[in-house]
């Protein structure tokens, strides 16, 4: 079955369940899938339509540029079902980068099995294509939901636009499961708590950066929370405490995944706090080895145009117990007069400093050392920055210390949630 043609049984099955809940406005299953069928892919503004020009290549790409979730969505979904070759592209991709992902994909193209497209997050460089057939996240959903206890009495929070993997893998999923999605538009944490609260929220799913920002706000109980499901993004034990003060009833899912592999480990908060570092164990049917510290992973649901077995470059090794535990990115370190630094590694021990709430490294060219590296830092209101630079020089040897430690209200984050690590070094080298 098609993820069209489940979409359509939810609709013959229960028409008047609500399914999606954008700022307040509500879509049922009925009127989601007529939107669908509805839709004119040829005459909708925000549409590009690309012929691809290489041989044994999908015919023709179709580009999406709404900022709206739901159009994004049902765009995406009707690009789906006329066998378009969907992509929606991030909200913040200038003219200048559209044009040259047009031309991109008119001479590269994209595998004759794809059946629709997704963009990196991009947080590297441009975000660049990968290519997806449905069945490569479709046959991965029963799995995932399961181990995500996602089913249709599911209503999941999440904020974030439909362009990022993996709030358009979630999003799908939970529609396939006929659950409810609940989002908004709004970075303000002070809009999702209302939304949490009046349609009894009971997953919530987002990244750390943005955990952080909702225990900030919030100031009562959210006692319909029963999951919340995060990426490994840099993780701390006081965000872990603050969570179940604000959630007292919720089970923490961590997982590790990669646009190019689909999810690839998970764990539970338990787990994870027996395991500082680990990003859980295998998803069923998924494969995990480290050589030489890079971590390899098996399974069919990935991109088209790679092996079953395939690396995206990051480091870490695997426990006796058969624990994934990870070390960042290969690469991903300041090589500072020989010295090497994982800059995942520095992250993690400053994060865990009391008294921190968020940390951003970014690597920077120094004249003498070659490399060298600055820290961006949140830190509670009563908390003082030279008292985190003195537990710095205490704990870490001199080769340690960072060229500079700078002190903002808040890290800028990129649509997809993570930290916008190009936006800091260019506010740096503006100094």
């Amino acid at each position: 079955m098609t993820i069209i043609e489940r979409l359509e049984k939810h609709k013959q099955l229960e028409p008047s369940k609500v399914a999606l809940v954008i700022d307040n406005k509500e879509y049922t299953y009925g009127e989601l899938y007529d939107a669908i069928q509805s839709i004119d892919m040829d005459n909708t503004s925000g549409i590009i339509h690309i012929t691809v020009h290489k041989a044994n290549s999908k015919g023709v790409v179709t580009l999406i540029q709404r900022q709206s979730f739901f159009e994004q969505l049902v765009q995406w979904l009707g690009g789906l079902y006329r066998g378009r070759c969907p992509m929606v592209c991030h909200n913040e991709m200038d003219m200048d980068y559209i044009d040259e992902l047009t031309r991109v994909i008119e001479t590269e193209g994209a595998p004759s099995l794809a059946e629709f497209g997704v963009l990196t997050s991009g947080t590297t460089g441009r975000p660049k294509p990968l290519w997806r057939s449905e069945a490569s996240w479709r046959d991965f959903f029963d799995i995932q939901n399961d181990i995500f206890h996602i089913n249709k009495a599911t209503k999941i929070f999440l904020q974030g636009s439909f362009s990022f993997t993996g709030v358009s893998n979630m999003v799908i999923a939970v529609l396939w499961a006929g659950g409810t999605v609940v989002t908004t538009s709004s970075l303000r944490p002070t809009k999702w708590i209302p939304l949490i609260e009046t349609y009894n929220i009971n997953h919530i799913y987002a990244l750390p950066t943005k955990l952080r920002l909702l225990v900030r706000h919030c100031k009562s109980s959210l006692a319909s929370i029963e999951y919340i499901i995060a990426g490994s993004q840099v993780l701390d034990c006081q965000l872990m405490e603050q969570l179940q003060q604000i959630c007292p009833n919720m089970e923490f899912i961590l997982y590790y995944g990669a646009s190019e592999l689909n999810y690839i480990t998970y764990c539970t908060d338990e787990e994870w706090l027996e395991r500082k570092g680990t990003v859980g164990r295998p998803f069923p049917t998924v494969q995990i080895a480290a050589n030489d510290g890079v971590i390899y992973v098996t399974t069919k649901y990935h991109i088209e145009g790679i092996p079953d077995t395939y690396t995206v470059n990051d480091c870490g090794y695997i426990d006796s117990e058969g624990y994934l535990m990870f070390n960042g990115r290969q690469g991903d370190v300041v090589n500072k007069g020989g010295y090497k630094i994982s800059i995942f590694s520095m992250e993690s021990y400053l994060q865990s400093l009391q008294g921190v709430v968020e940390v951003a490294v970014i690597d920077i060219t120094d004249v003498i050392r070659g490399e060298d590296f600055v820290v961006y830092m949140v830190l509670e209101n009563d908390v003082e920055l030279d008292e985190i630079i003195k537990t710095l020089h205490r704990e870490r040897p001199s080769v340690e210390w960072p060229k500079d430690i700078i002190e903002i209200p808040i890290l800028p984050l990129t649509e997809c949630s993570k930290v916008d690590k190009r936006k800091l070094k260019e506010w740096y080298n503006k100094k």
